[in-house]
C-alpha cells in the first residue's frame, strides 16, 4: 500500500466535516494535501471551517478529539 493510500484509508474513518471536543460549535474537516506519514504513522491535518490549518494528529489522537 502507498503512502497515500494510507492516507486516504485513514481519512475516511471521519466524516468529512467533524467537531472537535475542545471547540464547541466549530467545524473542521481533513486536509488529504497536507496529511503525510511519518515513521510508517499517518499524520492527518485538520483545518478550520474557513480552510486555515489548525492542527496535525495521529488517527488514534484524533479519534479520541472528534465529535460528529
Amino acid at each position: 500500500m502507498t503512502n497515500d493510500e494510507r492516507i486516504k484509508q485513514a481519512m475516511a474513518q471521519f466524516p468529512e466535516v467533524f467537531g472537535l471536543r475542545a471547540f464547541p460549535g466549530k467545524r473542521f474537516s481533513l486536509n488529504e494535501r497536507a496529511s503525510y506519514t511519518s515513521r510508517g504513522e499517518v499524520m492527518l491535518y485538520v483545518y478550520t471551517e474557513d480552510g486555515l490549518a489548525f492542527s496535525k494528529g495521529t488517527v488514534e489522537e484524533l479519534r479520541r478529539e472528534v465529535t460528529r
